[in-house]
């Protein structure tokens, strides 16, 4: 269990202070040179119970700002869906527009790749070569191809931009 100032420590540091800032911070240090505080500092972080609540706060923070595989699933699907907007700068009359469109083609085709690879639907064979090195192939399988054939839309000639 740590005391007060440890926990104070420990949170100044998750908070990006410097180990000096994060002591002087949690305990009284106002008389200590900064050389003395650095030592202290350092051997304070590398006490077992100390190190053990910082990584632990430190996990507890990359789990909450990482998204998890669904919701990056349901994000990209949102891009083939034509829900995710991209940027596209414009120029009209010499002035620079912003305007938010649908996702082309090509993105929505990368998205849908990268869905596939995240639900297993590419298979991978791997074989050796004559060296005994082995040598890593991404086929699409039939599902793939379908996915990608329902996903396209016809494209009449007055859409072509010259």
């Amino acid at each position: 269990m740590l005391t007060a100032k440890q926990e104070r420590f420990v949170q100044n540091l998750i908070k990006g202070m410097s180990q000096r800032e994060a002591y002087k911070n949690s305990y009284d240090a106002s008389k200590m040179k900064d050389k003395t505080i650095d030592d202290k500092a350092s051997l304070l972080f590398k006490q077992g119970e100390i190190r053990a609540r910082y990584e632990e706060l430190t996990r507890k923070l990359e789990d909450e700002s990482i998204m998890s595989a669904k919701e990056r699933m349901r994000w990209l699907t949102r891009v083939v869906n034509g829900d995710i907007k991209e940027k596209k700068y414009i120029y009209i009359d010499g002035e620079k527009n912003v305007s938010d469109l649908e996702t082309d083609i090509g993105t929505k085709i990368k998205a849908i790749d990268t869905l596939n690879k995240m639900d297993g639907q590419y298979v991978q064979n791997i074989k050796a070569d004559v060296n005994g090195q082995l040598e890593l192939k991404e086929q699409e399988t039939i599902s793939n191809i379908e996915s990608l054939v329902q996903q396209m839309e016809e494209i009449d000639e007055d859409d072509i931009s010259e």
